[in-house]
């Protein structure tokens, strides 16, 4: 999805079962990322979360606020809003403003579609690509990282200059 896109609309379910839409959003800047809970290896879905907590740490102040974090999951069959639950509750991530997605299977793998991330089942788990996004408050893509070796320090940067776009930005 190219940087300036008006990402489509959605419809999920937070940890708490509460519905989310990207509308709903519209104002706040939100950074994006995807996972399952169930994944094994500590240097992908993990660190995802990892680096969200860093966002979280050094934008707290403004969580819930003028910024939003959701992890989606492409796992729907198992990561029920209990599930995501317990996950975010193990990870120190049960907090307002970071929420935890889920939905059908149909309009996770549209969201997915959305954002460019591949999944596919593999013997009872996930290959899948490593993105983390930021949208605007206009509900555009402002930005996106791929891989594993993005640190929360650098997603946190990009949120920020996002956040508080530098005078001449504007």
């Amino acid at each position: 999805t190219p940087i300036g896109t008006r990402l489509p609309e959605f419809h999920l379910s937070d940890q708490h079962g509460e519905p989310v839409s990207l509308s709903a959003l519209r104002g706040r800047v939100v950074a994006v990322t995807f996972i399952y809970s169930r994944c094994p290896l500590p240097d992908y879905c993990p660190r995802m979360v990892a680096n969200l907590r860093e966002v979280r740490d050094r934008f707290r102040e403004r969580l819930g606020r003028d910024l939003e974090l959701l992890t989606v999951s492409f796992d729907p069959r198992y990561d029920t809003p209990e599930v995501l639950l317990k996950y975010a509750r193990h990870n120190g991530a049960d907090v307002p403003g970071w929420r935890f997605l889920t939905g059908s299977p149909e309009e996770v793998a549209r969201v997915c579609a959305a954002f460019g991330i591949e999944y596919w089942p593999d013997q009872g788990l996930f290959t899948h690509s490593l993105e983390t996004a930021v949208i605007d408050r206009e509900g555009r893509l402002a930005a996106a990282v791929e891989g594993k070796d993005v640190t929360g320090r650098q997603i946190a940067d990009l949120v920020g200059a996002i956040l508080d776009p530098a005078p001449s930005a504007r």
